[in-house]
């Protein structure tokens, strides 16, 4: 197969599945039981185009050389660097990308159930058009015991994306594909995101920048919220102002 001509394994004609969706919400339960705080940085290899260090420390756990790692929306495969540093099995999806080792839709992800120890999505679920399926497909192609993780945006502003996550949203769709949220954490915050990807004029984007600046410089100015919240309410308030979350979900 010649570089920069992947194998093209996506659905040729249109093709209808369907979803059973139970009724009520466990969003809060999840949330209350899952860690909240960032992970520590362990991983010491050569980083990726798109650091995904806090990532694959985060997933260190479940991690084993040779483990099967399947980067879904690979882009630029840029995570195969890590990958070959931790002796990872890797293969990388996409759905248009010239650099990944097949093309694919993730509504249909064309792998065996069990196929994966792990599934990487490095800001992906924004993109698609039913997350919920794209999950339910995560997690047949996982191994028991298998986890998914990578990120997802909530305050971002768009950027052809169809469905933004809010924490009690991504909880939802892992729950309803029989994944476990084992820890959400924050990228960076929403206001932040808005100056640098909000298509305002440039005096606009800069006072956001400035406002987001002078919180962060004085967070005192809430007094209750900087003298008497835990450091769990302190976390889950800045989940809650993310322009991303960060995730890791194992299935059971």
């Amino acid at each position: 197969m010649p570089p920069g001509s992947p194998l093209d394994l996506r659905p040729q004609k249109p093709t209808e599945r369907t979803l059973t969706v139970p009724i009520g919400s466990a969003a809060r339960d999840d949330l209350a039981r899952c860690l909240v705080e960032r992970p520590a940085i362990t991983y010491a290899g050569p980083r990726a185009l798109r650091d995904s260090a806090e990532f694959f420390s985060a997933a260190e756990r479940w991690l084993t050389p040779s483990s099967r790692l399947l980067d879904l929306g690979c882009g630029p495969r840029d995570q195969a660097v890590v990958a070959e540093y931790l002796r990872l099995s890797y293969v990388g999806v996409d759905f248009d990308s010239v650099h990944a080792d097949l093309l694919c839709d993730a509504h249909a992800i064309p792998f065996a159930g069990g196929s994966f120890d792990a599934v990487f999505a490095y800001a992906v679920l924004e993109h698609l058009d039913n997350p919920f399926l794209v999950v339910r497909e995560v997690a047949r192609v996982l191994a028991a015991n298998g986890i998914f993780f990578g990120a997802v945006s909530q305050g971002e502003p768009f950027h052809e994306s169809f469905f933004h996550h809010t924490a009690l949203g991504l909880l939802t769709v892992l729950r309803g594909a029989g994944l476990h949220a084992v820890r959400l954490w924050p990228s960076y915050d929403t206001l932040h995101s808005l100056s640098q990807m909000g298509r305002y004029p440039k005096p606009q984007r800069l006072l956001i920048e400035g406002v987001y600046r002078f919180g962060k410089a004085f967070p005192f100015l809430a007094p209750r919220k900087f003298f008497r919240w835990s450091a769990r309410d302190k976390a889950i308030d800045e989940l809650h102002r993310a322009a991303s979350i960060c995730f890791v979900a194992e299935k059971a």
